[in-house]
């Protein structure tokens, strides 16, 4: 294979792209790409929902399936293997034989495709891989760095380390950085998975495109009924259960002139109607669905104050820090919340309520709070929230932090490696 010094990609390892309530990856990776740079994307898998964000509809065009990359037929499939494994084992034997003994005295069973992709990425020209998620995508990332020598990073978000996956702590020691998006989960892995180098963990927040968000002027939005909205997946982490039973503590003493809108769908859907009807709920209570952001937003802005009261899940499973609360803070909207996990370095300096996390009552006392309070009052609440937003959690600002780390790698790599010429093959062809 022709060698030769070329300008590097980042390559997006991903286990699903696009997912629906990832948007946040796909917001990052557009403003990459927007900051200068090349960044291929790369899925495990395919989503199963019907794709319906109009941006990553673009972005799927341009991805790398795995099952894509291979020709059909196993025995294609099985030399495919053998010749990647074979020229790894030449170009590097030590290298190669050191993480053979690691995937199987570790039981790392993607070791076989790995190979594959690790040639993938070097015919690509790709000079650094970022996985998000510290579980499969970020252990297909260490594999292939450690067998082709292309460093990686990964982003760790909630589940992923809440819940005790596998080879954390080694996916941190083996990776050039971490890219954390709390000050909280920094903190749970160093004091997890005791070790670590905190040094490497750097703590850059997600990102909100200001130019989408306008706040809503609280004089256009004072018509009645008051407007609940709360957007997340129907699972347990979500708190969904207590924002009913709160709604139903409302009616009781008499506040009913609301509405609570749901986004969202999952497993906990009927149960959650079933809730809401055993309430007597349902003329408060309206259940919408899963959105594409662009008419999540066009809600949002309609509503009066948003509401996520996250839990700890019984199988331990819990929230980072929530887009959706980031998104109507940059629309000016009152939040309220729980303290779990990351949410207190979000929602602070009275730009909304956090509540114990399970409290059905603190949590009808802040909607009420909220509620009896004049327009001029909530929307000085959401300004304070918008502010925030904007001085820490502005898109641009913190995807050049990454843009940076990731330039420095670029640039280590280019300095010390060969690299593979770039193929300009497309997405759909296979690599053989």
């Amino acid at each position: 294979m022709p060698r030769a010094k070329k300008s590097l990609k980042v390559a997006y390892l991903l286990d699903i792209f696009p997912a629906l309530s990832e948007t946040f990856i796909i917001n990052e990776i557009i403003e990459l790409k927007r900051q200068g740079l090349d960044v291929a994307i790369f899925s495990l898998g395919k989503p199963k929902e019907d794709i319906i964000h109009e941006e990553a509809k673009e972005l799927a065009k341009e991805t790398f399936y795995a099952k894509n990359l291979l020709s059909p037929g196993k025995f294609r499939k099985a030399l495919t293997y053998l010749y990647a494994h074979l020229y790894f084992l030449v170009v590097n034997p030590f290298r190669y034989l050191r993480e053979f003994w690691f995937a199987f005295t570790h039981g790392v069973k993607v070791f076989k495709p790995a190979a594959y992709h690790a040639l993938v990425f070097r015919k690509l020209g790709i000079g650094h891989i970022h996985a998000h998620f510290a579980a499969t995508a970020s252990e297909y990332a260490m594999t292939i760095s450690r067998i082709s020598g292309i460093p990686y990073s990964f982003t760790p978000h909630a589940y992923d380390i809440f819940m005790k996956p596998r080879l954390v702590k080694e996916k941190v020691a083996f990776a050039d950085f971490v890219v954390s998006k709390t000050e909280y989960n920094k903190r749970f892995l160093e004091e997890n998975y005791p070790g670590i180098n905190g040094d490497k963990i750097h703590v850059v927040h997600y990102g909100m495109d200001l130019e989408r968000f306008t706040p809503v002027r609280y004089d256009v939005r004072g018509q009645l009924p008051f407007t609940i909205l709360s957007v997340a997946r129907l699972v347990e982490k979500k708190g969904h259960k207590y924002l009913l039973e709160a709604c139903h503590i409302l009616t009781k003493k008499g506040v009913s002139n609301f509405v609570c809108k749901i986004i969202g769908d999952g497993p906990l859907k009927r149960d959650l109607e079933g809730l809401a009807l055993s309430f007597g709920l349902s003329e408060n209570v309206e259940f919408i669905g899963a959105l594409p952001s662009d008419k999540v937003l066009s809600i949002l802005e309609g509503s009066d104050l948003f509401v996520l009261p996250c839990v700890v899940a019984r199988d331990g499973d819990m929230d980072g820090m929530p887009n959706a609360l980031i998104e109507a803070m940059a629309l000016g909207k009152p939040v309220v919340s729980t303290y779990v996990s990351g949410i207190p370095e979000l929602i602070k300096n009275g730009c909304g309520i956090l509540v114990p996390p399970e409290d059905s009552q603190a949590l009808a006392r802040a909607l009420e709070e909220i509620f009896l309070m004049t327009p001029e009052s909530r929307a000085a609440m959401g300004q304070k929230g918008y502010e925030i937003v904007k001085r820490e959690f502005n898109l641009r600002k913190e995807v050049k932090k990454i843009s940076v780390l990731f330039s420095s790698s670029l640039a280590l790599t280019h300095d010390s490696n060969t690299i593979v010429t770039k193929n300009t093959r497309s997405p759909d062809e296979t690599f053989d």
